[in-house]
């Protein structure tokens, strides 16, 4: 099916993170933009942009798409099962409602390996979506925006990956300099937003973009020229870091995920420098990358931590 042209545009999880700088994005590109949220979201979207609050059910969702041209999931669990399940329900109704193109819930580690699922347990749910959404291409068609890491939210998180940028420390894992990709948020938002401009070359394709390609020992050097101080580093192993968090998954604490998944950004299971595996799609979809110290001194001045 032809996906040429796209103008209005369905944001699932308008008020997350991927979400709102999706909204953002697509807002720039002059998109008409609704954002479908549960009944009891208290998310505010922006000027110009349709809130449609739903409950899930069938009806619901196909009454919400009917219209669009296109619909982009940012839904996320850490729970392996639950996001699949709603997703295959997206996908359902907006085939019923004869949407063109769905963008399934991506937006990290490179899923096209189907061993993702062995490092990180929750991607099993992500990779069954795409693998659905493939058998239903004649019906309608998908993109999957592989991002890496998510910089500024991972900078967020105090303790991620070893960075806890307002204690000022830091854990080296495997001497800090391991490969990885990395985009910011806004940059997710630019590359869900330049796909869609050019439907029909991003059409049933996993689309690999990022901010920049970093090393820890690279990020820590723009963080510490930023502002001005010393980090106190300590040091471990990447194998260190992946294992414990695999042991509190197991031990029924899923934020132990986080440390897998930081695990699988620096290297576990090879999955996170596609740059150089896959290649990027920065140059096809007009997306210059970012520099990593402006960026790095925006997001302290922007009073974050």
């Amino acid at each position: 099916m032809s996906s040429s042209t796209i103008k209005s545009v369905l944001v699932i999880g308008p008020g997350g993170n991927v979400g709102r700088s999706t909204v953002k994005a697509l807002l720039d590109e002059k998109f008409e933009v609704t954002g479908l949220t549960r009944q009891s979201s208290e998310a505010i979207l922006p000027p110009g942009v349709k809130h449609i609050k739903s409950d899930y059910s069938e009806a619901s969702l196909r009454d919400a798409f009917k219209g669009q041209d296109a619909v982009i999931s940012t839904i996320s669990s850490i729970v392996p099962g639950d996001a699949l399940t709603l997703q295959k329900s997206l996908v359902d109704s907006a085939i019923s409602a004869g949407v063109k193109v769905f963008f399934p819930s991506e937006f990290g580690i490179d899923t096209s390996d189907g061993s993702a699922s062995e490092y990180i347990p929750f991607l099993v749910d992500k990779i069954q979506t795409v693998d659905y959404l493939k058998a239903q291409q004649d019906k309608i068609s998908w993109t999957a925006v592989i991002t890496g890491s998510l910089f500024d939210w991972s900078l967020n998180i105090p303790g991620f990956g070893g960075l806890d940028v307002p204690a000022r420390t830091a854990t080296v894992f495997d001497g800090g300099d391991i490969s990885y990709e990395a985009t910011s948020l806004d940059q997710v938002g630019r590359a869900i937003a330049r796909s869609l401009k050019n439907p029909d070359l991003t059409k049933n394709q996993y689309v690999y973009v990022n901010s920049f390609t970093v090393t820890q020992d690279k990020v820590l050097s723009a963080l510490e020229r930023a502002t001005n101080e010393k980090f106190t580093l300590s040091k471990d192993t990447v194998e260190n870091l992946w294992q414990d968090g695999a042991t509190k998954v197991k031990e029924g604490q899923l934020l132990g995920t986080l440390s897998m998944i930081a695990g699988s950004i620096l290297g576990k299971g090879g999955l996170a420098n596609y740059s150089k595996t896959k290649g990027l799609w920065n140059e096809i979809l007009e997306l210059p990358q970012e520099d990593l110290d402006g960026f790095v001194r925006e997001y302290l001045t922007g009073g974050t931590v």
